[in-house]
């Protein structure tokens, strides 16, 4: 039974009659079914929906063999769902029209809004007024539709739902994509994989209903195994989170395809669907926090799909690989290895058992039946049985060339997987073949997923087991919210030394420094820290202080201290002689520790991402970063720190002397509670370097920035 709706939230309510309709108008209804107001109708119509149809069209009598009538007022009854599907100047109108008649959710086919610009926006914004002033909701617009075709309800005007299916029925996996194309397209080839997207809805510009909020809803449907995703962007990152969160904790496994890894993507995202597109960074961290298994192309969905329809999961990451040819076992060792999966070998005593069965087979793993297994019918039933009687593999990956496209040798794997599915119920088993039409679906119906690409095989399953330990692992705990005192009010650019000020209220350890106003005060606050020092400008104006020779480090003896103090000042003149000085800044050099980069970046869509790297060339040159949404505690700072390459400089790699680990996690931790707690506040905070010390000697800012966010902006 459906447990959709039980525990909704407020987003959720009114779904239910998108998903699940018990009547439907069309608003704009054509008796030709070529145009877009008559595919709904003839769709309702042969797809089997039992409920009522109300055509809606004042210059017609009757549509499609249905009554047709002036309004949706006319109609007299009550109607769950209604289909707008006229011209965008008349749809404010249709939407009043079916607010005041009850109607629970209606779906725009039309363009024309919020993607088309400020124009388009206004009026998209005052159609959801009108909605939610009756609590009705809206899908789209800019959309094609939704489906639930198990119920005959194909609300859509997409001609997929038209293609014809295989014979019997296909496993489903529900489906919510923003791209209408995108959604129709993965509908339309679900089958050709031996499966269906059911139900299945595109968002369009969500001026209500969001991808979110469908993605809730399918979470909570017992019925649907799997949910995919095509996404560009998020509207409300924190109702994306609890979507996602609501999934992971039912088990219920997310593939999202999304869009705008590239500026040039991003930007063909936004003026497409309107929608804020966040960086790839935040996402990932986004996605990794709630298990959600991101693909990079529609054939990486599919087979995710595919493979979890017919499917299950993997119990871990051990699999045992058998073939008929050395070659293709090497492959796929390979790319199993390449994909983190463990190749263990196969138990002794059951090498010997294949041994004995034949000879001349490679038992270890990959297992390797020879050409034998198109002489002897008994021989692939046999191997399979004894490799899962006789290991703890996870999942078997089955390579069997082409022997399924032609007779006898296709008879006789189907009746050997046939034999092992009986004798092996629970057992996991992936097939890559080229097979008939019929052989493969007879081989799926064994709950045997087929590719005919072997290393799409091995990395599905790579990506099932990485499934498959995200639900078995605790979601991480999130951080609490910076002390009042760490707030960050300033709408101007900060100094340095005021940024440190700010970050030291919020737990994170700083440097201790001076700010003078003359090279005597230099003098004493260097004699006072302890020589060597560092020497620095002070200006909100500067952020790169190095770039106009604000920098002098390593000053010994106050001799040295006053030349530098003038060396900076007179440099700094020169090249910038605009900005404001607010003096010179004097530090001890810190010795002895490693070099690190904490930073963060508010993500318009998500909020504050943290990143965390190594310093100098791991950053600069290699990327070497980590990155997590805050907040979040110090046990998911340390997992971020170990994630980096370059992690075992601060584990005490070759000699070195181990860092003091809990005081970066202690100190990554506070910066990203103080960043949850001033979120829109700021557009970047840097701290670089940040050095850790040896362990047990802590750790320190030696550098600060923070960005202020322009109110204007």
């Amino acid at each position: 039974m459906s447990a959709a709706g039980s525990g909704s939230s407020p987003r959720t309510q009114g779904l239910s009659a998108l998903f699940h309709p018990r009547s439907v108008a069309v608003i704009g209804a054509s008796a030709e079914v070529s145009k877009i107001g008559g595919r709904p109708i003839h769709h309702l119509l042969t797809s089997g929906f039992e409920g009522p149809i109300y055509p809606v069209n004042p210059r017609r009598e009757e549509i499609q063999g249905l009554r047709c009538y002036p309004s949706l007022t006319a109609v007299g009854a009550e109607v769950d769902l209604a289909i707008v599907a006229v011209p965008t100047p008349a749809v404010l109108a249709a939407v009043q029209e079916c607010a005041d008649a009850g109607v629970q959710v209606a779906i725009l086919f039309s363009a024309g809004f919020a993607e088309m610009g400020a124009e388009g926006a206004a009026l998209q914004r005052r159609v959801v007024e009108v909605a939610a002033a009756a609590g009705m909701r809206i899908v789209g617009p800019n959309c094609i539709g939704a489906a639930n075709m198990a119920e005959g309800a194909a609300t859509t005007f997409a001609f997929a739902v038209q293609i014809p299916l295989p014979e019997g029925v296909l496993p489903r996996v529900g489906l919510v994509s923003q791209s209408g194309a995108i959604g129709g397209h993965c509908v339309a080839l679900a089958p050709r994989k031996g499966f269906r997207f059911d139900p299945w809805v595109t968002t369009g510009n969500e001026a209500d209903v969001d991808i979110a909020d469908c993605l809730a809803y399918l979470a909570m449907d017992d019925e649907v195994p799997a949910i995919a995703v095509y996404m560009e962007g998020c509207q409300d990152g924190e109702r994306l989170r609890s979507a996602l969160e609501l999934a992971h904790r039912r088990r219920k496994p997310v593939i999202m395809l999304k869009a705008g890894r590239s500026d040039v993507g991003a930007a063909a995202a936004a003026s497409h669907t309107a929608s804020l597109v966040g960086s790839s960074e935040a996402y990932d961290a986004l996605f990794r926090r709630y298990n959600v298994c991101r693909v990079d192309s529609v054939t990486e969905l599919i087979d995710m799909a595919a493979t979890l329809a017919v499917g299950r999961l993997p119990a871990g990451r051990r699999v045992g690989i058998v073939t008929g040819s050395g070659g293709a076992g090497i492959l796929m060792a390979d790319a199993a290895d390449a994909a983190g999966l463990e190749i263990t070998p196969l138990p002794r005593d059951a090498q010997d058992r294949l041994k004995e069965i034949w000879p001349a087979a490679s038992v270890v793993n990959p297992i390797d039946t020879t050409a034998q297994v198109t002489n002897d019918p008994a021989l692939l039933s046999a191997f399979l049985d004894t490799i899962l009687d006789g290991s703890d593999y996870d999942v078997v990956l089955l390579f069997l060339t082409y022997l399924g496209m032609k007779p006898p040798w296709s008879d006789n794997l189907v009746a050997s997987l046939q034999k092992v599915r009986a004798a092996h119920p629970e057992a996991n088993v992936v097939v890559s073949m080229l097979a008939t039409d019929d052989v493969t679906r007879t081989v799926r119906g064994l709950g045997m997923p087929v590719f005919e690409e072997l290393t799409d095989a091995v990395r599905t399953v790579a990506r099932l087991a990485d499934v498959a330990a995200g639900f078995d692992a605790a979601l991480p705990p999130a951080g609490t919210a910076a002390a009042p005192d760490a707030r960050l009010t300033a709408e101007e650019p900060l100094t340095e030394s005021a940024a440190k000020q700010i970050l030291a209220a919020a737990g994170i350890p700083v440097v201790e420094e001076r700010v003078v106003g003359s090279a005597e005060d230099a003098v004493r606050a260097a004699r006072e820290l302890g020589h060597p020092v560092a020497m620095k400008i002070e200006s909100k104006d500067i952020a790169h202080k190095s770039e106009v020779g604000g920098v002098v480090l390593g000053v010994t003896g106050d001799d040295e201290v006053r030349a530098a103090y003038a060396r900076i000042l007179d440099a700094v003149t020169t090249a910038a002689p605009q900005a404001e000085i607010a003096g010179v800044l004097v530090a001890p050099m810190v010795a002895d520790g490693v070099e690190t980069i904490l930073g963060v970046a508010d993500d318009p869509s998500l909020g504050p991402l943290v990143m965390f790297g190594l310093g100098g060339v791991f950053v600069e040159l290699l990327g070497d970063v980590s990155y997590r949404l805050a907040p979040f505690g110090p046990d998911e700072a340390a997992a971020m720190i170990r994630e980096v390459k370059g992690f075992g400089l601060l584990d005490g790699a070759r000699g070195r002397a181990r860092c003091d680990l809990p005081a970066l996690a202690d100190a990554l931790s506070r910066l990203s509670e103080f960043a949850a707690a001033n979120a829109d506040c700021f557009d970047s905070i840097d701290i670089n370097p940040f050095l850790v010390l040896p362990e047990g000697r802590g750790a320190v800012a030696v550098d600060a920035l923070i960005a202020p966010r322009d109110p204007r902006a």
